[in-house]
């Protein structure tokens, strides 16, 4: 997949390669880098649509970038102003930071702090509650973006009224024992180059499961979603356990969350068919367990035959992924902070 970027002027919308519906426009960072906020609007009307006063903004996770379409359509379809992110040095990004000389200074994924990413949040943000009024806002966030969007909704609880996660990346795939043990030897790595790339560990059976060209059924760019993923470094692998640990110290979320994983994983180094059924990029028993630590209101859904983004799975599967997403926002959205329940409550405290 070929596609020829121009140079917006910062604040323009234009056409985005997944076609007809979306648009995108960049967002300048302090850094000298870019983000990229992805719009999908529906040329379909309906009549008092089940989710309209909802605004959703999705953010991918690593070695990643926004493509998923029909994810897109299903929730505008329902009502909802969806918007998506690349983050800086992934997916629409990576034309420009070559154009600008930037990708030797940063490699694709590169950051040593997932609290960096606050600033495309922020600056997405502004531009959603502008354009939407009144609007009550929805991170969805995917693997690693499950992970940095928690920790920028317990930063700014004022900015989001509530949290979808998508397999969120919130534990190390070999307990915390093993990450606590790993920072510790990689905090000296780190200081002395955090750009030093560790050897690769991904075997490619998630773009097996998931790409059009090997067994899968989405079409997207492999130079933007590696086969084997981007190379990874000290700097990211520890910005990640940084964030894991303060996860599990508890993030005290006072909104709704939603986590949506898969019932199985598989991590083992040869395929098998079981791998085509799972998540083969997260340990879903450990992610679920460490899910308690978000906060005080937890929506947990485990989906059987899931992939490790649920939303790329089988059409059966996705398709109850979808309606458990929507049923969860549809109650998001009709809750009451102040409804004729609190006058029972008090009336019934008032007896005791």
């Amino acid at each position: 997949m070929a596609f020829t970027f121009s140079n917006p002027a910062d604040g323009l919308w234009e056409p985005d390669l997944l076609g007809e519906g979306f648009t995108r426009r960049t967002l300048p960072l302090s850094d000298g880098s870019t983000a990229t906020l992805v719009r999908h609007r529906s040329a379909r009307l309906r009549l008092a649509p089940p989710l309209r006063g909802l605004s959703v903004l999705y953010v991918h996770g690593w070695s990643d970038y926004f493509f998923q379409r029909e994810l897109a359509q299903f929730l505008t379809d329902a009502g909802v102003d969806f918007y998506a992110l690349d983050l800086r040095h992934y997916g629409r990004n990576l034309p420009l930071d070559a154009e600008r000389g930037l990708s030797a200074q940063f490699p694709p994924g590169f950051t040593t702090n997932l609290e960096q990413y606050f600033e495309e949040f922020d600056a997405a943000l502004r531009i959603i509650t502008s354009a939407h009024p009144g609007t009550r806002v929805v991170l969805l966030g995917h693997s690693t973006g499950g992970l940095s969007t928690s920790l920028y909704a317990a930063a700014h609880p004022d900015k989001i009224d509530a949290l979808a996660l998508n397999s969120p990346w919130l534990e190390f795939q070999a307990s915390e024992l093993g990450r606590t043990a790993l920072s510790t030897l990689l905090q000296a790595a780190r200081q002395v180059n955090p750009q030093r790339f560790l050897p690769s560990i991904d075997p490619g059976f998630y773009t097996r499961t998931v790409s059009s060209q090997f067994d899968g059924e989405w079409d997207y760019d492999l130079a933007w979603r590696p086969v084997n993923g981007f190379k990874i470094t000290t700097g990211f692998i520890s910005a990640v356990f940084e964030a894991q640990a303060k996860v599990k110290k508890g993030l005290q979320l006072q909104m709704p969350v939603l986590v949506l994983l898969s019932a199985n994983h598989y991590l083992l180094p040869r395929w098998q068919d079981a791998a085509s059924k799972s998540d083969v990029a997260l340990n879903v028993q450990l992610v679920a367990e460490r899910s308690l630590d978000l906060g005080r209101e937890l929506h947990l859904v485990r989906l059987c035959d899931a992939l490790h983004d649920v939303f790329l799975s089988i059409p059966e599967v996705r398709s109850q992924a979808y309606l458990d997403l929507g049923a969860w926002l549809a109650a998001v959205k009709n809750r009451q902070h102040d409804s004729s329940l609190t006058s029972s409550v008090q009336r019934a405290v008032r007896r005791t």
